[in-house]
């Protein structure tokens, strides 16, 4: 075994944990997370590099050694990890997206332009990207310039139009937000994440009405439980218990998420509870 832990472990758990698993490229990397994870990122650098020798996902050990550098502070040496992956693997979309902060850092606005643009053409849906992008030019540029920056990556990008009704929503123009979210339906009609979002950014505003026609119109099995869960919300606010007990019928037969179930026991009961108040 070769390596600097291999050699002296100690007495440190870490550096024993380390050694356990220096040819084992999955197990090394859970390593090197929770070290990170509990602030010990200087003791993983020659870790990290190990995991590059040896992964078989040469795209998660980059971003992971320049995740590790810059948790160091070493901004300049995570650049030039990320850069030495494209240039010798090609490109993707996490890899132009990590080099975008870095950029920022370094107060170049073409270079994170360039960054985040390349990550969404290899991944127009990258919710990192668009997420990250969106508020550094909220930050650097306003609101205004942000949502046309948005816009401009619209194209084919669900994620993006849901981004944009959210926003426009915020603003208070429902009509055009849910423009934006019919749009994004019509690109993904099958993606859960795509209703599920749309739902909870009329919740979150106060648009009931709103999110019940659009996830009744919209809803497959396939979009899963949460829109619906937002419609049974949505409906006992509006005062349709009625309403509110036929689509949690509909609830009953889609699988919940297990960090969910709480949740959907809870409008169970107060549906029930609604429905006996008006006398149903």
């Amino acid at each position: 075994m070769t390596g600097q832990w291999a050699e002296s472990p100690g007495s440190d758990p870490l550096a024993g944990d380390l050694q356990r698993v220096w040819n084992d490229p999955d197990a090394l990397e859970t390593v090197i997370v929770a070290a990170l994870d509990a602030g010990r990122s200087a003791d993983v650098v020659p870790a990290v590099r190990r995991l590059e020798e040896i992964d078989h996902d040469p795209v998660r050990a980059a971003n992971l050694h320049a995740l590790v550098l810059r948790t160091c502070a070493d901004h300049a040496g995570a650049e030039r990890v990320l850069l030495e992956h494209l240039k010798k693997h090609g490109g993707d979309a996490q890899t132009w997206f990590n080099l975008a902060p870095l950029a920022a850092w370094r107060g170049s606005t073409n270079d994170v332009d360039v960054a985040i643009g390349n990550a969404l053409k290899y991944d127009v849906n990258h919710a990192q990207a668009l997420d990250w992008g969106l508020r550094y030019h909220q930050r650097e540029h306003g609101g205004e310039a942000a949502l046309r920056w948005l816009w401009s990556h619209a194209y084919g990008s669900w994620r993006a139009h849901v981004m944009l009704g959210h926003e426009v929503l915020r603003w208070g123009d429902p009509s055009r937000a849910m423009e934006f979210f019919e749009a994004g339906c019509e690109l993904a009609p099958h993606e859960p994440q795509m209703l599920a979002a749309a739902a909870r950014s009329l919740f979150e505003n106060g648009r009931h009405a709103e999110l019940v026609d659009l996830v009744l119109r919209r809803w497959r099995g396939s979009h899963g439980a949460v829109p619906l869960m937002y419609v049974v919300d949505s409906q006992l606010i509006l005062d349709n218990p009625a309403d509110a007990a036929m689509a949690m019928s509909r609830l009953r037969g889609v699988p919940v998420p297990e960090h969910l179930t709480d949740a959907s026991t809870d409008l169970e009961r107060r549906v029930r509870e609604a429905c006996e108040r008006a006398g149903i």
